[in-house]
């Protein structure tokens, strides 16, 4: 009888850690489809805020017939600092040249155009945000922890320039290139690379040849003349 309740019990208790492990496996894969959904979610989020700057630009070229940031009469509108940036020790400006100069990371020029893009389109009332915030602390963030930032032309795309989202995953780098181009890494109006550099600020001359990575982040940039 004891030997009978003893198989019983070791019987009960295996049909338990078979029950608990199921649940664990299905706790896992729900969880795992619930990061993809989030992951998909946020691609989709980057692509409608990326649609949403270029529809602001557009809306600002139209009121003011230039740029935002290349505007060379935003100074006196908009009481704020001339577009300027360093080129060879010297500072420079090129405002009303109908492009969007400065580098995607270039830091140093806090006044650069890339950034006071997104100052004029906050003083003409087009985007949310203080008008007053300079420099990279200028830049939008984006749900994977990256900026969205103006480029005088990232990845050999043409001026006026490039919209780009950076540090984003490569699952949802390709979302977001299929969901506003062709899905391709290195062709369209959408380009992408995994290349990262503070020395080049994040500014290179062409994008990446191999296709999107899941392992991989990516800048993420859109050609603002679409």
């Amino acid at each position: 009888m004891r030997q009978a309740r003893s198989h019983r019990a070791r019987g009960f208790s295996i049909i338990e850690m078979a029950t608990a492990i199921i649940l664990l496996g299905i706790v896992f894969v729900m969880t795992l489809k619930g990061r993809e959904l989030v992951q998909t979610g946020r691609a989709f989020s980057v692509g409608y805020q990326m649609e949403q700057y270029l529809s602001r630009i557009q809306l600002y070229e139209a009121g003011y017939a230039n740029l935002p940031g290349d505007d060379p009469t935003a100074p006196l509108r908009f009481g704020r600092p001339a577009a300027t940036y360093f080129m060879n020790s010297l500072i420079v400006s090129e405002a009303g040249d109908g492009e969007l100069d400065g580098r995607l990371g270039d830091t140093l020029s806090a006044n650069g155009e890339h950034f006071m893009a997104w100052r004029d389109l906050r003083f003409a009332g087009l985007l949310e945000g203080d008008p007053e915030l300079a420099g990279a602390s200028a830049m939008p963030e984006n749900p994977f922890g990256g900026v969205f930032g103006f480029d005088q032309g990232n990845l050999g795309q043409q001026p006026p320039g490039s919209l780009c989202a950076t540090r984003v995953p490569g699952a949802a780098a390709e979302t977001i290139d299929r969901r506003l181009d062709d899905g391709a890494i290195a062709t369209g109006e959408v380009v992408a690379t995994s290349r990262f550099s503070i020395q080049d600020a994040n500014h290179f001359d062409a994008p990446d040849t191999e296709p999107y990575d899941v392992e991989k982040e990516y800048i993420i940039c859109l050609q603002l003349s679409r």
